[in-house]
């Protein structure tokens, strides 16, 4: 006599969001080690992600127990050690797979400004105006910092920046015409 059936859990499929993606194809040129994948996101890529460094590591340790990512122990001289990470062949196929299916996919615009825009109106008139009339200042000093970009990006980051060049150009355009709305009705009001 057999005992009761244990059911059976499928094996966790390797992360596939944008940040695995974004971690992929860092390695995908070269090895690097944890310092320097985090380094070059917060001085080069905080522009594109959030991408925080606590989970970025775990991120990797993920990418590892899935065989995507390899890592080894690095000593130079007498510094600490340092853990750099390679990408597998399995890991240069889940960056394929992920590329396509990103670049593929529509995004739905879910931008975090939208919240308090929805509420906007429990605020004094006054007060909605000059907020917003400080963050369309912010992002007008946003498209001046795209716009003095001059670095030789590679193709896809030139791209990803028009995009976002772009939104934020419609960003201000929507900014601008609220704030010239809601500076009307004031004026009519007084």
């Amino acid at each position: 006599m057999t005992g009761p059936r244990r059911a059976t859990r499928p094996a966790p499929r390797p992360p596939a969001d944008d940040r695995a993606l974004l971690l992929l194809g860092l390695l995908i040129s070269q090895d690097r080690h944890g310092y320097e994948i985090n380094d070059f996101i917060e001085q080069q890529l905080h522009f594109v992600t959030d991408l925080k460094k606590a989970t970025a590591y775990q991120l990797l340790g993920t990418l590892e127990r899935h065989g995507l990512v390899e890592s080894r122990l690095e000593q130079h001289g007498a510094r600490p050690s340092r853990r750099v990470y390679h990408l597998t062949p399995a890991g240069h196929t889940h960056f394929q797979t992920l590329l396509a299916d990103h670049l593929r996919a529509q995004d739905a615009l879910i931008l975090q400004g939208n919240i308090p825009v929805m509420f906007s109106e429990h605020l004094a008139p006054a007060e909605r105006l000059r907020a917003l009339e400080a963050r369309l200042s912010a992002v007008e000093g946003h498209l001046h910092f795209y716009d003095a970009m001059t670095f030789p990006f590679p193709d896809g980051v030139r791209l990803a920046l028009a995009r976002l060049r772009a939104l934020t150009v419609a960003d201000r355009d929507w900014l601008r015409d609220t704030v010239r709305h809601l500076r009307a009705a004031q004026e009519a009001g007084d």
